[in-house]
């Protein structure tokens, strides 16, 4: 199992900015290379020049010398991923990795090549996501955590959804249907793991959240936690789960807005059931 950062939705986009300034201490880019088993060459080096936004390169070559990928950025990498089938064609893929955010450790994004029939992107992945290559062996899952910042009291503490989507013929189809019921009984391991969050929502917490009883960080943690199961169960379907949870953690005179939110965040996560 390969886990790596990534903001799937693009929610997260208003919180990057392109303006920002690299920091005085940042690592500069470290140069790398490997081949593949198809001959695929991958390098990773210093692009000169002034302008550290784009101080590192990553080319990608075929086994006749010919680019056929190259991206800059601030910083840039052979994510491990690398040589293991992505996209479910029992053929080996790339994954590099592009900063584009001036090593503020926000905005790093992972584009998955293809090298069957020919050379292509399938997809690039901005940062909070994991390749599970071993749940279905030969069948690679991409898990993702999408974070709703404007619907946390931080960025640190916002709610999140997790979502898991596998290459099939038909294209990068969402199959969080499959996964939802062991997922928020807190049986998964790994990718889509909530157990930390279920845990959080005990019979004593919730309702010293409902009562404003306790101290205030239990009481904040307890609402965070809260956030991200009723996301997840919306996500899942499981309307009326979320109202439920709403309903046992939240005084009387907050629940109304915390429900609107709730609609809000269902609309934003996307469709409730697989594509086929």
């Amino acid at each position: 199992m390969i886990v790596f950062a990534w903001p799937l939705l693009a929610v997260t986009a208003v919180f990057l900015s392109s303006t920002q300034s690299p920091p005085v201490d940042a690592s500069p880019c470290k140069p790398a290379s490997t081949t593949m088993a198809n001959g695929i060459g991958i390098t990773v080096r210093s692009a000169g020049g002034n302008n550290p936004e784009q101080a590192c390169e990553v080319l990608v070559r075929d086994r006749n010398g010919r680019t056929v990928f190259t991206d800059r950025g601030f910083n840039a990498e052979i994510h491990p991923a690398t040589g293991r089938d992505v996209d479910n064609d029992g053929r080996p893929d790339a994954v590099v990795g592009i900063d584009a955010g001036g090593g503020n450790r926000c905005c790093w994004e992972y584009p998955v090549i293809s090298f069957n029939p020919s050379p292509h992107v399938l997809l690039k992945l901005p940062q909070l996501a994991a390749f599970d290559f071993e749940t279905l062996p030969g069948k690679t899952l991409i898990w993702t955590t999408a974070a709703f910042y404007d619907l946390g009291p931080d960025m640190a503490d916002s709610p999140t959804v997790e979502t898991v989507h596998e290459f099939r013929p038909t294209g990068f189809i969402d199959v969080t249907p499959d996964y939802c019921a062991r997922m928020l009984a807190g049986e998964l391991r790994g990718p889509g793991d909530i157990r930390d969050l279920l845990n959080a929502l005990s019979l004593r917490s919730k309702q010293a959240s409902r009562t404003d009883t306790g101290s205030s960080f239990d009481r904040d943690q307890t609402r965070v936690a809260a956030r991200s199961i009723a996301l997840q169960q919306i996500y899942c379907g499981q309307i009326d789960a979320a109202s439920q949870l709403v309903l046992e953690v939240w005084p009387a005179s907050e629940q109304s807005p915390i429900g609107g939110s709730s609609k809000t965040l269902s609309a934003a996560a996307g469709p409730t059931s697989r594509e086929s």
